[in-house]
């Protein structure tokens, strides 16, 4: 791309204008040629055919213009300025097809005009025809290897064919002509880029600096290739001689705060990342990536302390860059003060303009900080801002799930359904929280249905396999394949009580109760995971072996604990297992 911006921009610069040539400036031969060529028109009508095109196509009537000259062909085929002009009729109606054609028919009648080559050669890099490209410029070039407009096409040309050394060839060749134009010395460090050739590239430059102080050393888009090839020691004494030169230059300072980073040297780099912000040159964006990658070496409180001054000056220098006080955020969670990152995310994002990574960061935080109505309240927001993001949605029904909110929820997972892929990360995620949404409201048909669809790509989906394997048991509905699902979790799992709760009430279902039982007791001994279910089921287990007392002894601790059933009362009073 940059060398054809330079291409067209350098020709308008050099006067590479091509002259309309009217019959009233042919030479007589010419005309002489076309009277024996001309049956049906008589010269004097031809010369004023081609006269009035001419006449149409100056004051841009294009298709009038076409109309004479497509009629002059079939009396003159063999006269190249037709077809060229004709060409470039159909290129100012944007017809570039029909131009091609017309221009490489010009070129054919008359191989040893530049301007016809060139004219071919420009459509045929326009539309990617590299070949023939590279064919008629090389053709042109046997006759005149100096010419620098060939060149420069021809520059272009390699550079899409990836042969490097040829490009840099052919713009140097053209070196005598064009000069120190700042087109071409980013192409020729692009080259050198390519090539892997950094120092040549620095060289460019430096000699670009010297013609023009106030360019940059490279543009920004050859700055994602130069820090792909910058690494170590060798390259700080190549920057201190530039700086040296150029001590205006922010890129230096950017470069070796890359250096450092690498080095893992927090506090030089902080320092060379707010010299570097000083230049109104340097790339905001740029600057935002290389203090993220600063702050990822914080290890101490000093650092700490070296990476906020350093976001905090670049806060002060850009006061409407959204980015850099959401990397203050960063920093705040770096050291778990969610409350206060939250605050600069929030100002960060209703800056504008933020990414919808800073959004995110914002609901995270209110599902850390377990303040679910604020996370509804900042999906919504965000989503007025990002309509398409589908995590938002799911995120919002992830809160009103969390709230027990299960209409509203399956409202905001459906909607979120349309914009989520097999791949995302969310995706089982959603499927089997919309599942348990779905159970909770009677709805078992679609429950069971993205529980499948989790299973069908992640067959050991934890969340799914329980709470899939749990609603059959309660259901009593496909209990084999419940046992089979929740069994193979316990076999994964030995310890886990909840795990082990789920597999002993699916036996309980199956009324195998010594099994059911010998599962309770184990998931009993997994203290962290003890509910009022789990020992609710171990009094039900007890009671269905007969043994009555420590039924009720188990009832009575389920009683005891969050989230107990009215039931409960029941059966301790009836002293037996009562079917729900």
């Amino acid at each position: 791309m940059i060398i054809q911006c330079g291409i067209f921009a350098l020709m308008k610069r050099i006067g590479l204008l091509i002259l309309l040539v009217t019959i009233f400036s042919m030479p007589a031969g010419m005309a002489q040629k076309k009277s024996k060529v001309l049956d049906a028109l008589t010269p004097a009508q031809s010369e004023e055919l081609m006269a009035e095109a001419m006449r149409h196509y100056v004051q841009e009537e294009y298709e009038e213009a076409i109309l004479i000259w497509e009629h002059l062909i079939q009396e003159v085929p063999k006269e190249a300025s037709i077809f060229y002009y004709l060409g470039k009729s159909y290129l100012a109606q944007d017809k570039k097809n029909l131009a091609f054609q017309n221009a490489k028919e010009a070129h054919l009648l008359s191989p040893f005009s530049l301007d016809y080559g060139l004219f071919y050669a420009d459509l045929a890099l326009d539309l990617r025809y590299n070949e023939e490209a590279l064919a008629v410029l090389k053709k042109l070039l046997a006759f005149d290897e100096t010419q620098p407009e060939v060149n420069i096409r021809l520059a272009q040309a390699f550079l899409w064919a990836d042969q490097g050394d040829e490009a840099l060839s052919a713009l140097q060749k053209a070196d005598a002509f064009v000069g120190d134009y700042p087109e071409i010395i980013r192409t020729k460090q692009f080259i050198y880029l390519k090539k892997k050739d950094v120092r040549s590239a620095f060289k460019e430059g430096e000699h670009l600096l010297e013609i023009i102080p106030e360019e940059s050393l490279f543009s920004w888009d050859q700055m994602e290739i130069v820090w792909d090839l910058v690494h170590g020691r060798e390259f700080k004494m190549l920057f201190d001689q530039i700086q040296n030169r150029f001590p205006d230059q922010g890129q230096i300072h950017l470069l070796k705060s890359k250096l450092f980073i690498e080095e893992k040297n927090l506090d030089s780099a902080c320092v060379e990342i707010k010299l570097g912000a000083v230049d109104s040159r340097v790339s905001a964006e740029v600057l935002g990536q290389l203090a993220l990658h600063a702050i990822e070496l914080v290890k101490s409180k000093e650092d700490w302390s070296h990476a906020h001054e350093m976001v905090l000056d670049l806060k002060h220098i850009f006061p409407e860059e959204a980015r850099f006080v959401a990397l203050e955020g960063d920093l705040w969670i770096s050291i778990s003060k969610f409350q206060e990152a939250q605050t600069s995310y929030l100002q960060a994002a209703r800056m504008g303009n933020t990414k919808f990574e800073v959004w995110a960061r914002i609901v995270q935080l209110d599902f850390e900080l377990n303040v679910l109505d604020s996370a509804i309240v900042h999906c919504d927001e965000a989503l007025h801002e990002f309509p398409t993001e589908g995590f938002l949605l799911f995120q919002k029904g992830f809160a009103q799930y969390l709230q027990s909110k299960n209409a509203e929820a399956i409202a905001s997972f459906e909607k979120a359904l349309p914009l989520v892929k097999d791949t995302d990360g969310w995706f089982t995620q959603l499927y089997g929280l919309l599942g348990d949404a779905y159970h909770s409201k009677t709805r078992y048909l679609e429950s069971d249905a993205c529980f499948e669809k989790v299973l069908a790509i992640n067959p050991g989906e934890e969340h799914v396999l329980n709470n899939y394997s749990y609603y059959l048991s309660l259901r009593k509905d496909k209990l084999d394949k419940a046992a089979q699902m929740s069994k193979s979790l316990v076999d994964k799992f030995p310890e886990n009580g909840t795990y082990l709760d789920t597999y002993a009430w699916v036996l309980f279902q199956q009324k195998d109760y010594v099994g059911a039982l010998k599962f309770m007791e184990r998931a009993l001994k997994d203290e962290k995971q003890n509910s009022s279910t789990v020992w609710e089921h171990y009094g039900d287990a007890l009671s269905q072996n007969n043994r009555i007392l420590d039924a009720i002894k188990a009832w009575k601790m389920a009683k005891t604990l969050e989230g107990a059933r009215e039931i409960l009362d029941n059966k301790i009073k009836l002293k037996r297992f009562i079917e729900n």
